[in-house]
């Protein structure tokens, strides 16, 4: 199939939909270890900061902590 437009990420990052999602995850190899938490930043395609919240919350459902910035990423 032959697309007529591609949006791609840098259009979605010059019209403010590119959001930065930090979320803390869980890391422990096996049950007896010492649990510890790998800081992770993901940037999400989103409408808004709610839906980018709940977009990472559904890939990383074992999620310490999220917190998403005020703004959408800009050039």
């Amino acid at each position: 199939m032959i697309c007529d437009m591609h949006v791609d990420y840098n259009n979605h990052l010059s019209h403010g939909n590119v959001w930065r999602v930090y979320v803390e995850l869980p890391m422990q190899g096996a049950s007896e270890d010492i649990p510890n938490w790998l800081d992770v930043a993901v940037d999400v395609i989103a409408s808004d900061r709610d839906l980018a919240h709940y977009i990472v919350a559904r890939m990383y459902p074992d999620y310490e902590s999220i917190s998403v910035d005020d703004s959408p990423l800009s050039t």
